[in-house]
């Protein structure tokens, strides 16, 4: 028997015991059991200058007026780098490739949070006060055109289930290669409570027509579109469905799982990672208690799908941190992993950072400790950014597949990141309330964007066409 043989027969053996173990099966025969516009620095002085060395905190910002942030040439199919950021101050800013500075669309207004556009046009954002849901508006990224899609009233029409007394949204997502944004509700109420309303919601930014594209036919759920927007994925507390983007059920169980124990009011639903080609999806589910569970019923599983439902596999089974998310810390291109774990003996919140195949070969653990921002990959599935230690103490590394990861040391305190190209990414950072918004290059200075001037509870938010 050879060693290809023989690595087949393992795999087969694996995929029945879980199989049996959680009522887990591969599709196909049975389902697998997841307006004005106006400068920035009027607002802050600070916000923003090229590639300005950030030291360590405390620190002072050498301003060189003129310079830009690093600039990298776009891809042929991407469209222009754009980001949006809602200030801790309840302002909206934008910043493009080659500015120094960002520039403030609207001054505060309680906005919490905003999405840009595809293509980099349009940036929808939503406001909020006192934690209630006020309106969705759009506006262009020149700072012209701003309207409203939703508020108060409009929403208010959406047959809400008894007991709710409000409605927000919950998921917004600009549907890839459009001007439409798709959006998720959720039902709120005076206590304790988690509803979603299982419509999904389309809103044309341009019109402002509303429509229903379908009936998830689920109270909790989330959606992941293809990258083409051709599809959709649509999780629920209990597996992943499949539709074209007219609406059109393509297969309702590419993946099945067991309802997961979140000893919480929210179900926890996957989240899965869409292959460029919009073919396959892969996903980590967590073990059926993931609180509780011990030995291989405590095991964490990643599988691999076909969006049409007629394959799947699980490629990997063992312990993997648990995700409320349901993010599964796989690269882009679906061929590597990286996840923590708890170290060995478990306890005190260490965990090791584990970076492997997508089938568990060739795993290394690359650090151990407490990790404020879990791995995040690059655009190449090469890199990947993390940071190690909680705050007010995190330090931010930057990983690479086969060697040994580099600490960033001209700022700390990341709170979340995303690459918005091989080399480059974005990161949010808090000291103390004081938020800012950088650009991270790798060999080269970190390029501040924006930071606040006063302490604020309030997080910084951004988006960005990536």
């Amino acid at each position: 028997m050879n060693r290809k043989t023989r690595s087949i027969l393992a795999g087969l053996l694996v995929l029945a015991l879980v199989s049996l173990a959680c009522g887990i099966s591969i599709p196909g025969g049975t389902a697998i059991d997841t307006a004005a516009t106006s400068v920035a620095g009027t607002v802050n002085a600070l916000a923003g200058t090229a590639e300005t060395l950030i030291t360590a905190i405390p620190h002072d910002i050498t301003v060189t007026p003129g310079e830009a942030l690093p600039t990298l040439p776009a891809l042929v199919e991407a469209a222009p780098l754009r980001v949006s950021f809602a200030a801790p101050d309840g302002s909206l800013y934008t910043w493009a490739d080659g500015m120094g500075a960002p520039v403030m669309l609207i001054g505060p207004e309680n906005i919490c949070c905003s999405y840009v556009s595809p293509d980099g046009s349009m940036i929808a954002f939503q406001r909020n006060i006192n934690y209630q849901f006020v309106s969705l508006e759009v506006i262009n990224s020149d700072g012209t055109n701003r309207h409203t899609l939703l508020d108060s009233i409009s929403i208010a029409a959406i047959p809400r289930p008894e007991g709710a007394i409000g409605t927000e949204p919950s998921q917004i997502v600009w549907i890839p290669g459009s001007h439409t944004l798709a959006v998720k509700m959720r039902h709120t109420f005076e206590g304790p409570g988690l509803f979603i309303n299982s419509n999904l919601f389309l809103i044309d930014a341009i019109s402002g027509e509303r429509s229903t594209l379908f009936n998830t036919g689920a109270n909790t759920w989330q959606m992941v579109w293809s990258p083409d927007g051709s599809k959709v994925a649509i999780s629920n507390p209990e597996g992943i469905g499949i539709y074209s983007a007219d609406g059109t059920l393509i297969d309702n169980s590419v993946l099945v799982y067991p309802f997961i124990n979140t000893a919480s009011e929210y179900a926890w639903t996957a989240y899965p990672i869409w292959s460029t080609n919009n073919s396959t999806l892969m996903a980590q589910t967590p073990p059926q208690d993931p609180f509780f569970a011990s030995g291989i019923e405590g095991y964490s599983s990643v599988w691999r799908v076909e969006a049409d439902g007629l394959s799947g596999e699980m490629t990997y089974q063992g312990p993997m941190d648990y995700r409320m998310q349901g993010d599964s810390g796989i690269s882009p291109d679906l061929t590597k992993m990286a996840y923590l774990a708890p170290a060995e003996p478990s306890g005190d919140g260490i965990y090791n950072l584990i970076v492997s195949t997508v089938d568990g070969s060739g795993s290394v653990v690359v650090a151990s400790g407490q990790f404020q921002v879990s791995p995040v990959w690059a655009t190449d599935s090469t890199h990947y950014f993390y940071s190690l230690g909680y705050l007010p103490a995190s330090t931010p590394y930057i990983g690479v597949v086969g060697g040994s990861p580099i600490a960033v040391f001209d700022y700390n305190n990341p709170v979340w990141a995303q690459w918005v190209d091989a080399s480059r990414y974005l990161v949010v950072t808090n000291n103390d309330g004081l938020w800012r918004l950088l650009l991270g290059t790798m060999g080269a200075p970190t390029g501040l964007i924006y930071e606040s001037i006063e302490s604020s509870s309030n997080a910084l938010t951004f988006s960005v066409n990536r």
